[in-house]
């Protein structure tokens, strides 16, 4: 009596789980709120001789909120926005100035003053999903905004003597470098990997990258060397982007 007991409480708890995991492959709508590294690409990550701005942007880390709607069981869209905030590197720009202090036959030590590089995005297009027992696989393909904003760079130079020491009677140089707004149309990729944890809350694994091709207006460096003046100002089209690998939780319903 007891045997059947237990073997009928383990065949209604199969049933009842599988009914609840077929509930959570069906559902049609799903919030998740994902975070971690970001890596930029793109012109303003690689360096580059004789171009001040390659390798201006480091690496950071994101937060990104999403909504995805399934019209189908393989098939729905996906609604994103993200922002990316990232390290700003000024030896790109330490080495333009160092160009310019080599007019006056110096060596100067410099100080930095930097702030950080940051990419928004606001991104829609459709998903596809892929069930795999209690597992969930999601890929995008997405266009829309992207807002991204050019870090500040400031130098303090300060000259230096023959023996590496500071000279406190040289000249102090002051580089500068403006930052800018872009807003472009952009795109982005990715794909996650979604395990339900209790009724329903899942945990997520998400890969995504994200780019743009912005047009850069009125960067300008700046310097004064010695009362000289000095200016290198950059009108382009550069391609920006990040790529960003996280975790988080979300909801489906």
């Amino acid at each position: 009596m007891k045997c059947y007991s237990l073997l009928t409480a383990m065949i209604l708890s199969i049933l009842i789980f599988s009914n609840q995991e077929s509930k959570a492959q069906d559902t049609k709508n799903f919030f998740s709120v994902t975070g971690g590294y970001s890596l930029p690409v793109g012109q303003l990550a690689r360096e580059k001789l004789n171009d001040p701005l390659a390798g201006l942007a480091g690496s950071g880390h994101f937060g990104q909120v999403n909504f995805d709607h399934r019209i189908w069981r393989g098939f729905g869209f996906r609604l994103s926005g993200s922002l990316n905030v990232n390290k700003t590197n000024s030896d790109p720009i330490i080495e333009k100035a160092n160009s310019y202090v080599q007019a006056i036959g110096r060596t100067y030590t410099w100080q930095s003053d930097v702030s950080e590089w940051k990419m928004g995005a606001v991104l829609f297009g459709p998903a596809i999903y892929l069930n795999m027992n209690r597992v969930q696989i999601e890929a995008h393909l997405q266009g829309g905004i992207v807002r991204a904003s050019t870090p500040s760079v400031y130098l303090t130079g300060q000259g230096l003597t023959a023996d590496g020491n500071i000279d406190p009677t040289a000249t102090k140089v002051d580089v500068s470098l403006n930052h800018t707004i872009v807003k472009p149309i952009g795109f982005g990729a990715g794909a996650s990997i979604r395990l339900p944890l209790f009724k329903a809350l899942f945990f997520q694994i998400s890969g995504d990258v994200i780019g743009a091709k912005a047009e850069v207006k009125d960067l300008a460096i700046v310097a004064n060397v010695g009362g000289n003046p000095y200016s290198d100002r950059l009108n382009e089209r550069r391609f920006i982007g990040v790529v960003n690998v996280g975790a988080g939780l979300g909801l489906a319903f």
